[in-house]
C-alpha cells in the first residue's frame, strides 16, 4: 500500500512537471473617473479588454472625492478627473483627454438662460457640490457671474456628482439642475478630462495612452 502511494505521488509529480499549473491571476487595471465621464470610459474599456487579457474595473465618483481616496492610498491606476487642479496636485503625467460640457436642464429642456431658474415654479434646483464636482464649482461660477447666486441660493439641492444631479432632474425629483450635456451649443460652461497615470506598468501604460486617441 505505501509502495503504491510512493508511485502515485511520483507519477503526479511527473505529470505536473510536464504541465505546470499557472497561478498567475488576469491584471486587473482600476480606472478611478468623475461620474460625468462614466459612461464613455467604460465603453472603452469594454474595447480595451477585448484585446487585452486584462480586466478593467471602473470606480465613479466627484473629482474631489476621488481625489481624495487617492491621497489616502486608494489602489487606482488612472485617473479621469473633471478638471486641472487636482492630477496637477498629484504631480504625476497627464494629459487633456476630452471636455465636458454643462448645461442647464428644465424639465426635459435644456436653456442658456440663466435668469429662467429665478421662476416662483421652479422650487429646487440641483447642483453637484461645488467643494468635490469641477461640474459642482463650474456652475456656482456661472451664477456667481450672472449675479444670480444670492438669488437661487434658497432652491439648491447639492447631488454628490454631476451624474447624480443628472439622474434627480431626469427623474423629476426637482425642477433643473446644472447637468452635463452632450453638445457643446447646449453648454454654459466647457470643462477639461484630464487622464492621470497613477502606476507605470505595461498594461496600464497602454491603457492610459489608448485614452486620448479613443475619447477625444
Amino acid at each position: 500500500m505505501r509502495i503504491g502511494s510512493v508511485f502515485i505521488g511520483v507519477y503526479l509529480w511527473f505529470i505536473v512537471s510536464l504541465f505546470p499549473v499557472t497561478s498567475q491571476a488576469q491584471e486587473i487595471i482600476t480606472v478611478a473617473v468623475a461620474s460625468s465621464y462614466y459612461e464613455k470610459t467604460k465603453i472603452y474599456s469594454a474595447e480595451f479588454e477585448k484585446t487585452h487579457d486584462v480586466k478593467v474595473r471602473v470606480v465613479a465618483g466627484s473629482t474631489g472625492r476621488l481625489y481624495n481616496q487617492i491621497k489616502q492610498g486608494a489602489p487606482f491606476d488612472v485617473f479621469i478627473a473633471a478638471d486641472q487642479k487636482r492630477p496637477a496636485l498629484l504631480g504625476k503625467k497627464s494629459q487633456i483627454i476630452a471636455f465636458g460640457y454643462l448645461g442647464i436642464q428644465i424639465g426635459q429642456t435644456f436653456t442658456h438662460d440663466l435668469n429662467a431658474l429665478t421662476q416662483p415654479n421652479i422650487k429646487r434646483i440641483v447642483i453637484a457640490n461645488p467643494k468635490t464636482a469641477p461640474f459642482g464649482k463650474a456652475a456656482q461660477q456661472a451664477l456667481m457671474q450672472a449675479g444670480l447666486w444670492e438669488k437661487v441660493k434658497p432652491k439648491l439641492v447639492y447631488a454628490q456628482n454631476a451624474l447624480q444631479a443628472s439622474m434627480m432632474v431626469e427623474k423629476g425629483l426637482v425642477g433643473a439642475g446644472f447637468v452635463p450635456v452632450a453638445k457643446k451649443e447646449q453648454a454654459i460652461a466647457l470643462l477639461p478630462y484630464v487622464a492621470v497615470l497613477l502606476l507605470v506598468d505595461g498594461e496600464v501604460q497602454s491603457f492610459f495612452d489608448g485614452l486620448s486617441v479613443h475619447l477625444r
